[in-house]
């Protein structure tokens, strides 16, 4: 169980590497069709299940009242959700509580994933998405990481005409 769980870790890090490869050379697609916000976020939920329990984090999705329709690649927006939500589990003390909350307007779908972590300065948010990035805290360091997850997620949701953000009170 231990080999199949690093066998897994390994090949995701590989694949990120690559990924991140393709970016730099603008050959990384999207294969879109057909999903839904829901299943979006059922999907990155499922992933990061096992991080979840071993933390006793608590999650809180808040959904929109009804489902929404997208043209997305959905393994990729479901990949870049199960990394923000991996990073909240990650950097947030154990048995702490992590939100998603989803909201909708004419124009925009905001999905918002906030934990009660460890905080970011204001000059960390400045270049928290610059490949292999890393909080240069034991903490960090402790808990792993190439620094390759946020650069990879950002641009996967431009991809898709949407922005990646963060704010933190530090």
């Amino acid at each position: 169980e231990t080999m199949a769980r690093q066998l897994a870790l390994l090949v995701r890090l590989i694949e990120d590497l690559l990924d991140v490869a393709r970016i730099r050379r603008g050959k990384l697609t999207l294969r879109e069709g057909p999903t839904t916000l829901n299943a979006l976020i059922d999907s990155a939920i499922e992933t990061i299940a096992p991080l979840l329990r071993k933390g006793e984090h608590v999650l809180h999705v808040r959904r929109l009242k009804g489902d929404v329709l997208l043209h997305a690649d959905h393994a990729r927006l479901s990949q870049v959700l199960s990394n923000l939500l991996s990073n909240a589990a990650k950097y947030s003390e154990p048995r702490s509580e992590i939100d998603v909350d989803l909201s909708r307007d004419d124009e925009w779908i905001e999905i918002s994933v906030v934990d009660r972590g460890i905080g970011l300065t204001a000059e960390q948010q400045s270049w928290i998405f610059d490949l292999f990035a890393q909080v240069d805290t034991s903490l960090e360091r402790a808990r792993g990481g190439l620094g390759i997850g946020l650069t990879l997620s950002r641009h996967i949701v431009e991809m898709h005409g949407g922005q990646l953000l963060v704010r933190s009170e530090g």
